[in-house]
């Protein structure tokens, strides 16, 4: 379980292709304050998995299907959809599971 599991969660029940959080909406998400370096630095918000890289925490946005996008000045991060889950049943592009492809 990553501590950024909860920002994960709330991002996989946005039906909006944007949403706009503060970095006080997040911590308060995820019961914690964010680290030093997610307030100065924009590479931390950035939108790769690499575990090499330290970006760990970027698995959250990603695996639920957005990418974010930083401002450091206003504190803020717009996270944009970027694919489509078949797993969301609201979307109109989601498919019923008999469906899917291969079957």
């Amino acid at each position: 379980m990553s501590i950024y599991d909860p920002l994960q969660q709330r991002l996989a029940r946005v039906q909006d292709r944007t949403v706009r959080l503060t970095f006080a909406e997040i911590e308060a998400l995820l019961g914690r304050s964010l680290p030093a370096s997610a307030y100065r630095f924009s590479a931390w918000w950035g939108n790769e998995t690499s575990r090499t890289a330290g970006h760990t925490q970027s698995r959250a946005w990603l695996l639920a299907g957005f990418r974010a996008r930083v401002s450091l000045k206003l504190r803020t991060v717009e996270f944009e959809r970027r694919y489509v889950s078949d797993h969301s049943p609201k979307h109109p592009l989601a498919r019923a599971p008999n469906e899917q492809s291969g079957g």
